[in-house]
């Protein structure tokens, strides 16, 4: 058996300590002198933290990644202690936490702390190709391309710009079938809600009459409806 203990830096202790309690953490350990070390656990998680003035959180290079079993568990209790330790769920800036999101190997969320380390958390993916897939020919290579820039690279402008150069000005107007139109829209939707922080109403619209044309009650349009609710929603 095999167990990792990241050992990761921040420039204050007692910041760092006090974020992770809020997250739900317990403190193993608190030394604030003569060199400042902390542990902080989460059920078989234990992290690790020493204290630098020679890191800054927007500079700080340190990454993990994190396999959980239930990875919707993990998000809503950290959404959850975000929101009460700093009355929001801060999606950009330090600390952050994104959206859940399916990725081509998992469904995951990504954490940066207030020493700007990042974790991705993730649960291996039993679906990982249906958000991610189209079946039209015409566009399925250009959506992937598309999805992982916006969710893998997290790189909404260059989303935004993929979209306006290989998909049509009107996309809600694209000539495919209408599950295929769903996943696009919904991509859509999402890259305009990251890059403009408003909801394009035109998109949003046509995904509606979709919702309203199909029961949301079969398999794969229960689907898209649950990702266009994880899209617009948990802003508060």
């Amino acid at each position: 058996m095999f167990k990792a203990k990241p050992i990761l830096p921040c420039p204050s202790i007692k910041e760092q300590v006090s974020f992770y309690e809020g997250l739900g953490f317990k403190t193993v350990q608190i030394y604030t002198r003569p060199h400042p070390y902390a542990v902080v656990s989460y059920e078989s998680l234990e992290l690790h933290f020493y204290g630098t003035k020679r890191i800054l959180p927007s500079e700080n290079p340190q990454m993990c990644y994190v396999e959980v079993d239930d990875v919707n568990r993990v998000y809503e209790g950290f959404t959850a202690g975000l929101k009460r330790h700093t009355g929001k769920i801060p999606r950009s800036g330090i600390p952050r936490i994104s959206k859940l999101k399916h990725l081509a190997e998992d469904r995951r969320f990504i954490m940066t702390d207030v020493g700007g380390n990042t974790f991705y958390i993730g649960t291996p993916n039993a679906d990982p190709a249906f958000y991610r897939t189209i079946e039209s020919e015409e566009y399925a290579i250009n959506f992937e391309i598309l999805y992982d820039l916006l969710y893998s690279k997290e790189d909404s402008n260059s989303a935004f710009n993929m979209l306006e150069r290989f998909f049509p000005a009107d996309v809600s107007s694209i000539n495919v079938g209408d599950l295929d139109l769903a996943k696009i829209l919904l991509v859509a939707l999402d890259i305009h809600l990251q890059r403009d922080h408003v909801v394009n109403q035109r998109i949003n619209d046509k995904l509606q009459k979709l919702f309203n044309m199909y029961n949301t009650e079969s398999p794969d349009w229960n689907k898209i409806l649950k990702q266009y609710d994880e899209i617009i929603g948990g802003e508060e």
